[in-house]
This record gives C-alpha cells, sequence and structure tokens, in this order.
C-alpha cells in the first residue's frame, strides 16, 4: 500500500482548516480512502511557538523544524494506519520546509496543495477573524517567506483563492487532489 499525504499549505488566513475539513468529509466517501484521517498541522507545533505567534512574534526557520519533523511523521503514521491516506494542514511556505517534510520520511507520496490569495484578500480574512494565534500584523512576515512551488517541483499544485466563493474554492480543491491522487471524487 503507497502512503500518501496532502498537504494543504499557504499563508495564515487561506482557509486551510476550513477546506481541509471539507476535503476530508469528501475523501471518506471515496472507496479507495474512505479510512482517511485528517490532522489539524497548527496542534503540532510546540507551546514556544504558539506563545510567540499569540504575542506577535514571527516564528523563524529554527522555529520551524521540529514541527515540520512532527508534521511528516504524524502524518505518515496517520496514513499508514488509514487506509494509506493522510490529510494535514501546514503553512509549508518553503520549498526547503516541504523539502524536509518529505526527507523525513521518504517512503510517504506527499502532495502539496498550496492556497493562495492577495495580500489584501488575505489581510481581509485575518481582520475578521477570531479566535486564531496568527495575528493580522504577521501577514507580512508569511508572504516574506512564501515561495510558490515551482512547475517541476514534484506532487505540488497551487490553488488560486481571490475571486472564488468559498464552494468553488471547495470544489476546484477537491478536483486538484482527485487528480494528484488519481482517483474519481464522485
Amino acid at each position: 500500500m503507497a502512503i500518501k499525504v496532502v498537504v494543504l499549505g499557504g499563508t495564515a488566513g487561506t482557509g486551510k482548516t476550513s477546506i481541509a475539513e471539507v476535503l476530508y468529509e469528501n475523501l471518506k466517501h471515496t472507496k479507495d480512502y474512505s479510512g482517511v484521517e485528517y490532522i489539524e498541522g497548527d496542534h503540532l507545533h510546540p507551546k514556544s511557538n504558539v506563545e510567540k505567534m499569540a504575542h506577535g512574534i514571527p516564528l523563524q526557520d529554527e522555529d520551524r523544524w521540529g514541527w515540520l519533523e512532527q508534521v511528516s511523521k504524524t502524518s505518515t503514521e496517520a496514513a499508514k494506519k488509514h487506509k494509506g491516506l493522510c490529510v494535514i494542514t501546514c503553512s509549508s511556505l518553503k520549498k526547503s520546509y516541504r523539502d524536509y517534510i518529505r526527507t523525513t520520511c521518504p517512503e510517504t507520496h506527499f502532495y502539496f496543495v498550496i492556497l493562495y490569495g492577495s495580500k489584501e484578500e488575505i489581510l481581509n480574512r485575518l481582520e475578521n477573524r477570531k479566535g486564531h494565534f496568527m495575528k493580522a500584523n504577521m501577514m507580512d512576515s508569511q508572504f516574506a517567506d512564501l515561495e510558490l512551488p515551482k512547475p517541476d517541483e514534484p506532487g505540488c499544485h497551487i490553488e488560486y483563492l481571490d475571486g472564488k466563493s468559498y464552494e468553488e474554492i471547495n470544489r476546484d480543491t477537491l478536483d486538484t487532489v482527485c487528480d494528484l491522487l488519481q482517483i474519481d471524487s464522485t
């Protein structure tokens, strides 16, 4: 059985969690992946990272490596237990982060779907968001770190958000993931 992990990435405010939940609900009704598991990657952050973000302090690379290792290992273990597939959220902003996730568990096929919205779109979303540790003033650091995948980066797709309704984004993301996994979404 091939071990597959779908990573929904992007800056804060792109809707990773909401889209992952809808994706999970759809995938669990497919015959191939009815046992899929969903993991909220933010829950794997160490307490020190959450405290920094809650105080408006952007994370640095050294803050992220342990978290990225947990994302890779935890999602791989979940996929092994659940019919070979796991959906996880993880910003995966830089190519080096995506590479680190891949090399930490090289037996796993990681598929990165990077949700991308313009700064204006994301700022609007963050300003209207309640109860999350990521603050709107940290947006600039996230965009400074963001390295969208190049066409030759394996297993990656950029899902553009601007001008789309929530329903369109969910449909397009599901179609993209089904194409990446080579399954029928119906």
